[in-house]
């Protein structure tokens, strides 16, 4: 499925651990495990490893944000958890004859 070029999060919310309930403008969803992102080295993943911290995602303009101004493309977001299998499509409208 092709993603739009201004696909956007709706809505974002954490859970433990490491985890990110998503919502996106295309209406597919999931639960992405960020687990593996934070463990990488890098000087905006750091401070998630703190629960807290992490827990501290909001929406900027469309755009999962912290505090630290670390952010995530949504683009990026949506394909990783389609490769992962974390990605809930839309169901099909079904058209009356």
């Amino acid at each position: 499925m092709a993603v739009p070029a201004r696909l956007k999060v709706t809505a974002i919310r954490a859970i433990v651990p490491f985890k990110l309930v998503v919502s996106f403008s295309d209406e597919s969803s999931g639960t992405f495990d960020a687990a593996g992102m934070i463990g990488e080295r890098g000087e905006g993943t750091e401070p998630l490893r703190d629960r807290r911290f992490f827990g501290q995602v909001e929406l900027a303009n469309g755009v999962p944000t912290w505090p630290n101004h670390f952010d995530l493309s949504p683009v990026w977001l949506r394909e990783e958890m389609e490769k992962r299998g974390e990605l809930r499509l839309p169901l099909p409208v079904r058209r009356r004859r």
